[in-house]
């Protein structure tokens, strides 16, 4: 295999992977042992993460762009006293920011304490395959939903969080739990994929400059940076293409058949890793 398409298989599977809930660091454990691919350190994974960033703007930069302006505005207002925090909370963008930080927070108290002493246990295919039979089951559970059309709450926010911060374990989807969770709170559909997808975008950008500078402490090696960013490119392409299917299956109803594909392939790696 050319060492150039080894990238581009790699860029193509984060980027599908990363919004298809299926999980995009089990495959990339899964990958990264089958391809052979052994770059120092972390800052591989940090080049293609931030390509699926590329793709997640592409398609909610607008309403990035409304929560900003709507930030700005009002924030100011209120320490102003010109208008209430109660009143402020009316408008949809300054409560969707609210609700971001709130969730933001609830993942950070999960990553942090919780699972970062433990993160590099969790980096073995036995534990990938539990995760990807959690993910699996939980995707299967938002099969008899009728969602009742709510905008994100307090406790929606919260349980999303928190399950995001749970997708730090190899192996569970952040796209695939924290929609999920959003459904069960009430959420309607477009709420809940629209919730998770804006969430990702404070958890990636907090994620890459968290670990920039333990990455930039290795050195890259000769070749790192032209195949990073044929990665990272893939990876906005693909991830471009994967988060609208992803949408779309989740405004049909159609999530929980995303965990047809989880089960088997637990089953396979379970089975190859007792052979082997």
């Amino acid at each position: 295999m050319p060492h150039w398409f080894r990238f581009v298989l790699l860029g193509a599977v984060q980027g599908i992977t990363e919004f298809v809930p299926v999980s995009s660091s089990g495959h990339l454990v899964l990958l990264q042992r089958l391809l052979g691919i052994q770059y120092p350190g972390i800052s591989l994974e940090i080049a293609v993460h931030c390509g699926t960033l590329v793709a997640v703007l592409a398609i909610y930069g607008r309403d990035c762009g409304k929560i900003a302006a709507s930030v700005m505005r009002t924030v100011p207002a209120v320490l102003r006293g010109e208008v209430s925090p109660s009143q402020s909370l009316r408008e949809p963008e300054l409560s969707m920011a609210l609700h971001i930080g709130i969730a933001s927070l609830a993942t950070v108290f999960v990553v942090g304490p919780v699972l970062d002493p433990l993160r590099g246990a969790f980096e073995s295919l036995p534990v990938v395959c539990l995760a990807w039979v959690f993910t699996a089951v939980l995707l299967l559970l938002t099969r008899r939903l009728h969602p009742a059309g709510r905008a994100v709450r307090l406790e929606a926010a919260l349980l999303v969080g928190l399950m995001q911060g749970l997708a730090a374990v190899p192996g569970i989807s952040r796209s695939g739990v924290t929609i999920a969770a959003g459904l069960f709170c009430g959420l309607s559909r477009r709420e809940a994929a629209r919730f998770s997808f804006l969430l990702s975008i404070p958890a990636v950008l907090g994620a890459v400059l968290l670990d920039l500078p333990a990455a930039l402490a290795v050195p890259a090696g000769p070749g790192f940076w032209d195949d990073a960013l044929l990665a990272a490119g893939i990876a906005a392409v693909s991830g471009f293409f994967a988060l609208r299917l992803v949408v779309d299956r989740v405004l049909r109803g159609r999530l929980h058949q995303f965990a047809y594909y989880l089960l088997p392939l637990a089953l396979v790696v379970s089975g190859v890793q007792l052979l082997v």
